[in-house]
């Protein structure tokens, strides 16, 4: 079985699990996430399988009736379906309103298995192992455990304003003051369901950037809710900044919200939460740039979320002069330091990687090309990082890096290139295999530089220094590295 084989069906597997709702949810990010130039092979791999699972009713039917243990998590998922939309993977320095962090629910769930509801938690999950139990039946199950636990965790957390004692226990389970606060956001989407669901059912899945600073739809619809249910702000600007292609354009709806553009004044009105989140994705998206640098293997991941940074910061920065508010000014200011440290960091490793990259690779004992594919992501993902920067440098603030790194790698790229070509036509054998391998890695981190025409160019050159070579050489054979084609080119 291929690796790709292999993926799809870890990533099938995961998708059963999971309920149609939450499928659909899921797609309808992927599609956004494509749609706003995002390439990534694992991404297509996901969406195909997901829209695959819901063209098939036998395969959803069969995903939930295939055994106890997989109803019993799906029990789990369906309860915090209301939340989709409100939950993040990151752990923001400054906690936002209306955007859980996804680790608590796990703890959430067992507090109210085993100390708010847990004979209604248990006769649940033992709904869900029999399969003679409908998937709409056990929706409803679910849907009546969540109603009673609205009003139980209400209770609770009524408890603790009141008593020292309570707090300290339940700030244990929750993993501190964040977990109770997080639970509070939780007890207050689930409590809104009723009103809020439908609300949001009526808001565009996807909102163009003309949609949230010109339309008036949305606009209205939000200025009703708001009348309605004040205290809801925040949670509505968390949704809407989740539907948004362009999240910094949400500055300017909370000017058309509160009908002035001054941002002191804007601050100190209702609709203030609409930049609060604003200003937690800026976080949100630093703390996911350091995650991909340091954790993630993928070489284009970290660029990407810089990427997107920038394009937020841009927009903050054009619509709204943040100057003349202190928090918000104080919260961007604090991302773009951290962001700049990062950068630097890797402006300054990015002309040893590349040239570890371009290293001519051996054969080893046992008759393989010893490829350093490690040295080749680094290199990748400095190139893209080196290439965005050179376009962002007010975001970045790394002019002087920024100049000394691209003259070294240019130069780099350059010289090398062209004389690993110039030497593949004097290589035979196994020799010229891994010259060949060290050719076709210099025009893939050429193309992340340069551009596509320079790479054709170089492509060319390539070609013809085969051809003045002895034809008995096993090049077909030649495994080629893994290339990285997601967003490369000059940009």
């Amino acid at each position: 079985m291929t690796e790709t084989e292999l993926l799809t069906n870890k990533i099938t597997t995961y998708l059963q699990g999971l309920s149609p709702q939450a499928v659909e949810n899921l797609v309808r990010k992927l599609e956004k996430s494509r749609d706003s130039g995002l390439k990534d092979p694992h991404l297509e791999l996901i969406l195909s399988a997901s829209l695959k699972l819901l063209r098939d009713p036998r395969g959803a039917a069969e995903a939930v009736t295939r055994g106890g243990a997989l109803r019993r998590n799906q029990v789990q998922r369906m309860f915090f379906t209301p939340l989709d939309e409100f939950l993040i993977n990151e752990d923001l320095p400054t906690r936002q309103e209306g955007r859980v962090y996804r680790p608590n629910l796990e703890r959430v769930w067992q507090w109210i298995g085993r100390d708010v509801l847990p004979g209604d938690v248990r006769r649940v999950l033992e709904e869900a192992e029999k399969e003679t139990v409908s998937e709409e039946r056990l929706d409803n199950f679910v849907h009546a455990l969540r109603r009673r636990a609205v009003d139980a965790v209400g209770s609770a957390l009524e408890r603790i304003d009141s008593s020292d004692k309570e707090r300290r226990r339940l700030s244990i389970e929750m993993g501190g003051e964040r977990g109770i606060a997080d639970l509070k956001d939780i007890h207050k989407i689930l409590a809104a369901e009723r009103w809020l669901m439908p609300f949001l059912n009526m808001v565009p899945e996807t909102l163009s950037e003309n949609r949230i600073k010109i339309d008036t739809d949305v606009l209205n619809l939000v200025d009703k809710c708001s009348a309605k249910y004040p205290d809801h702000i925040s949670v509505v600007a968390a949704a809407l900044l989740e539907r948004a292609d362009t999240p910094s354009a949400l500055c300017t709806f909370a000017g058309r919200l509160a009908r002035t553009n001054d941002p002191k004044l804007i601050s100190t009105s209702q609709f203030a939460p609409f930049v609060d989140v604003v200003m937690s994705e800026a976080e949100r998206l630093n703390v996911l740039a350091l995650e991909h640098r340091k954790n993630n293997p993928d070489p284009v991941a970290f660029s990407q979320a810089l990427s997107e940074y920038h394009s937020l910061v841009r927009g903050v920065e054009l619509d709204m002069d943040l100057t003349q508010t202190g928090d918000w000014h104080k919260r961007l200011s604090g991302t773009k330091r951290n962001i700049s440290e990062v950068v630097t960091r890797e402006l300054n490793n990015a002309h040893g990687a590349v040239r570890r990259a371009l290293q001519v690779p051996k054969w080893t004992k046992e008759g393989t090309l010893d490829q350093d594919q490690v040295s080749i992501d680094d290199a990748v993902r400095s190139l893209r990082v080196v290439v965005m920067v050179r376009n962002a440098s007010q975001t970045f603030a790394v002019n002087d890096v920024g100049k000394r790194t691209r003259q070294a790698v240019e130069q780099t790229l350059e010289i090398v290139t062209r004389s690993l070509i110039t030497d593949l036509g004097k290589t035979v054998g196994k020799q010229r295999k891994a010259h060949l391998a060290a050719v076709d890695v210099a025009i893939m981190l050429s193309e992340i530089y340069f551009g596509t025409d320079y790479a054709a160019q170089l492509r060319r050159s390539r070609q013809s220094a085969l051809a003045h070579t002895p034809k008995d050489d096993g090049i077909a054979s030649l495994r080629k590295p893994r290339l990285i084609t997601a967003g490369s080119g000059a940009q």
